[in-house]
């Protein structure tokens, strides 16, 4: 649950900002990633998000307490950048004990659990099943839905929204979720369902748009148990520890207080009137009550040998770099380094292939997909920064492969340690004359503003689609056609518009300290010869395959 307006102040979930740093990391759990945010200091305390959304959406609660708490927030299987559980069909009991099993799994000791709708029957679960791993819950709005409420939510909360080659889904989509701050159900737009609430604003649209489009494969199993939940009554009367529950009068779970009936010690309904400050101040009082003695793990962040793309975070100083690896961690290393617009997700296809000779690594850009931007914005820094997210990792030396835009980082790190670097493999290389770099700077990475009408996505859907047809993207005129078999896959252009819109224009930065560079000054610089990858279908590629061949006459060109 939780996507009505009183979820949150304006209907808005929390961002990843805070007084507090977030630090970010994925966990193994029998073979599935779960992505984790931790906050704060002292002993542990869990937080399970409402659905669709993710543990961002906690991130309030969380600040309440930090000073008290390192403060556990996992998205649930299926939401967020937590996998999915394998089983089509699942119940609410099938995803507390996941989430037993997480929990389990970095030795978390005993805590108090906060839940948020989906998240307080999650909890609540967590709690019967395994009373061991609970001091007390903090639930806020348990679902208790009817076999009736449910059929009408069922008759049209799960449609599908098939990604439309030609960009449609993304009207299609900000409608439902700007829909829902108005009624619920979202489908419903009768007088009777009208929530009675301001319609959300763009930037909390926006976002969960975002998160819906992260969980769209995988999270109507975990939805729909949620909402066929209706055992939150005979759940409390088997409780045998602490319990909290409370609902704003605004939310739309609000009456289902009166249909469970609290009975053990310690255990009440604690009501808060419409008060969103007055709920968190409530939970901030519960859970210290709840409080338990623990220590609180560190979750591990090695890497390793992997048959499949996976990721994880890197502390560098009071930032993170979300990294992806797969291949045999006993073959040489490679860092494949991205091109913009987007994030490392679109070079996972080329880390795979890569993987059969090497352990490949694949940062996001600062700025770009899931790893914050930079301060200081010149290549050099960004060189600089990744150079330390590879020493942290482990690695002395190894093979630099850069795509596109990505390339002139990689000769940049090469230029700044050559020593440690074995190779370089570059798909394409940014080799502009002055007015077409000028034209480059002005217009390649135009600034995105989140409309109220959802447009940007569109936008910045076309300006991708673009790239495959023109180059530059932005000179739609017959002699810049690119006369290329180009891939129009609606899927691949959908994941990369996604990728590109978690941070909004964020790629800029990276283009303009790009296009800084003097690509033919760094190659006559360079103290390794570099390879370049023949019959790349990358605009870049592309674009200067012959200014390549009469600066670097003698290099050698790899498939």
């Amino acid at each position: 649950m939780g996507e009505t307006a009183a979820d949150s102040p304006s209907g808005m979930p929390a961002a990843d900002s805070s007084n507090y740093s977030i630090t970010r990391r994925f966990v193994d759990v029998d073979g599935r990633r779960v992505h984790v945010r931790i906050m704060g200091s002292g002993p542990p305390a869990v937080f399970i998000h409402s659905s669709p959304a993710n543990s961002s959406f906690v991130i309030p609660d969380m600040q309440s307490v930090a000073d008290h708490f390192t403060c556990f927030a996992f998205d649930t299987p299926g939401f967020g950048l937590s996998d999915p559980l394998p089983d089509t069909v699942l119940t609410v009991p099938q995803i507390a004990d996941a989430m037993a099993a997480t929990l389990a799994a970095i030795g978390m000791a005993p805590c108090p659990v906060f839940g948020c709708h989906t998240g307080a029957a999650i909890a609540l679960e967590l709690a019967v099943r395994h009373p061991d791993q609970v001091t007390g819950l903090m639930l806020d709005s348990l679902s208790c839905f009817t076999a009736e409420e449910f059929a009408q939510l069922d008759s049209g909360y799960f449609t599908k929204f098939p990604f439309d080659p030609l960009g449609g889904h993304f009207a299609s989509i900000w409608t439902r979720f700007r829909d829902q701050s108005t009624w619920f159900p979202w489908f419903a737009r009768s007088p009777a369902a009208l929530n009675e609430s301001d319609l959300t604003s763009p930037t909390a649209t926006n976002r969960w748009v975002t998160m819906f489009f992260d969980a769209q494969a995988t999270y109507a199993p975990a939805y729909r148990a949620a909402l066929t939940y209706r055992d939150g009554a005979a759940a409390i009367s088997r409780l045998r520890v602490p319990m909290v529950l409370t609902s704003i009068e605004s939310d739309m779970l609000y009456p289902h207080l009166a249909r469970v009936e609290p009975r053990g010690p310690d255990q009440e309904i604690i009501l808060v009137g419409n008060s969103v400050p007055a709920r968190r101040a409530l939970s901030a009082a519960t859970m210290i009550r709840f409080s338990g003695s623990g220590a609180a793990p560190v979750p591990p962040t090695a890497i390793g040998s992997s048959d499949r793309v996976i990721r994880q975070f890197v502390d560098i100083g009071d930032s993170q770099l979300l990294v992806r690896s797969i291949g045999a961690d006993a073959n040489p290393p490679l860092l494949l380094i991205h091109d913009v617009p987007g994030s490392g997700m679109q070079a996972e296809g080329e880390m795979t292939r890569l993987a059969k000779s090497h352990f490949v690594i694949a940062f996001d850009l600062p700025g770009c997909g899931e790893s914050p931007a930079l301060c200081d914005q010149t290549l050099a820094s960004y060189a600089d920064f990744l150079w330390c997210g590879v020493t942290l990792l482990g690695f002395t030396r190894l093979t630099l492969a850069g795509i596109g835009f990505g390339s002139s980082l990689a000769v940049d790190m090469a230029l700044a340690e050559p020593g440690r670097t074995v190779s370089l493999r570059l798909e394409g290389l940014l080799l502009p004359e002055p007015d077409e770099r000028a034209e480059l700077r002005a217009h390649f990475a135009p600034l995105v503003v989140i409309e109220p009408d959802g447009s940007h996505w569109f936008r910045t859907w076309q300006m991708i689609r673009d790239m495959n047809i023109w180059w530059p993207w932005f000179r739609p005129v017959q002699s810049a056609l690119r006369r290329i078999e180009a891939d129009f896959d609606a899927a691949g252009l959908h994941h990369r518009t996604r990728e590109t819109l978690r941070q909004p224009g964020g790629h800029a930065a990276f283009v303009a300290a790009a296009l800084g560079q003097d690509g033919a000054d760094a190659l006559n610089r360079l103290q390794v010869m570099p390879h370049f990858v023949r019959d790349s279908l990358n605009p870049v590629a592309t674009a200067y395959v012959a200014e390549i061949r009469r600066l670097c006459p003698a290099a050698e060109w790899v498939e």
